[in-house]
């Protein structure tokens, strides 16, 4: 078959890879100017092993059953974390922290941490250590630069035409809203400083500190509360909006917020020096429970929509999208 895949993050670039193995010709149509332009290339990439998702036990699930198979094809570009803690908030956390290790205990191995404080941490109810990984984003860019340079198109809109047998839209929804909730605007500011620690402060509007490239000494900070700009858009097109229209000046000061907001929990994060911002729209689903499964749908006869998942969801999105392909 000759297949167009819509988005050169990481689902676009591992079904192309894919579907390239098994015989189709592919062309990769990437409307910016650069692979990974969108959310894959401003998020931290976790490669969750549930601790995230208490809620969620399909997501915790989901994130185990695929954990071997995409370290297997992507471990060489991920990187471990010396101390990688969660910890649940003292006030106004929608879980208390003996309820949170009772979930996770089925699911995931951690150590309890007996003295948070000796670790640095402040307001904390409690904390475990655990062993997840992280993708250093810069890495796993230049592999899919490298492996599929001759498959991608840069600066090419999703153009309506009859050349492809199919489409895969792998946009993270940019172009079809079906089972989408809302579009957040967000931010990620990129922090220099110590990348031996990761911090996150579960469960409910908390920040997360995460190592996102260690030989530059960059790390990630995000937070539940500031890092949406927005939790009302409806579509793709009013968050870009709101996007477009912020000053650099806009990034600082929540950035700053952010920062603040960490400083309650981790103190040391004060040290740390702001140097970049990073801006991408994700497309949430409907759910309660903080479901974040991928999605893949069939919207036309000649054309998939991938709703993402979690990093690691792409083995499922590959077999979802085999099985349909064969079928």
């Amino acid at each position: 078959m000759k297949i167009r895949v819509l988005g050169s993050g990481f689902y676009g670039c591992h079904l192309a890879i894919s579907l390239l193995r098994d015989g189709h010709e592919v062309e990769i149509h990437e409307i910016a100017d650069r692979m990974f332009a969108g959310a894959s290339g401003a998020i931290p990439a976790r490669i969750h092993r549930g601790f995230h998702y208490p809620r969620s036990a399909a997501t915790r699930d989901a994130c185990n059953e695929h954990y071997q198979e995409f370290m297997a094809q992507y471990g060489s570009f991920t990187h471990g974390v010396p101390v990688n803690l969660y910890a649940v908030a003292r006030d106004h956390s929608l879980i208390d922290f003996n309820t949170y290790k009772k979930i996770l205990r089925d699911s995931a191995e951690f150590i309890d941490v007996e003295y948070p404080e000796e670790l640095g941490l402040r307001n904390v109810e409690g904390a475990v250590l655990t062993g997840e990984r992280h993708i250093v984003i810069d890495k796993v860019r230049t592999h899919f630069e490298s492996v599929l340079k001759d498959h991608v198109m840069l600066n090419r809109p999703p153009e309506p035409t009859d050349e492809f047998d199919l489409t895969i839209d792998a946009t993270f929804c940019a172009n079809q809203s079906i089972g989408v909730d809302r579009y957040e605007p967000c931010l990620v500011v990129i922090l220099r400083g110590p990348t031996n620690i990761a911090v996150t402060v579960m469960d409910g509007p908390f920040p997360s500190l995460y190592p996102w490239n260690e030989e530059q000494g960059l790390s990630s900070l995000s937070s539940a509360t500031w890092t949406p700009f927005s939790k009302s858009c409806k579509t793709y097109e009013e968050a870009r909006a709101i996007l477009l229209g912020l000053q650099r000046s806009d990034l600082e000061e929540r950035g700053q917020q952010m920062i603040q907001s960490m400083a309650h929990f981790y103190p040391a994060v004060l040290d740390y020096e702001p140097v970049d911002y990073k801006t991408s729209i994700r497309a949430m689903p409907l759910s309660g429970s903080d479901a974040r499964l991928v999605d893949v749908l069939k919207t036309d006869e000649k054309t998939l929509r991938i709703r993402a998942g979690k990093i690691d969801a792409v083995i499922q999105a590959e077999r979802e999208v085999r099985k349909l392909i064969e079928s």
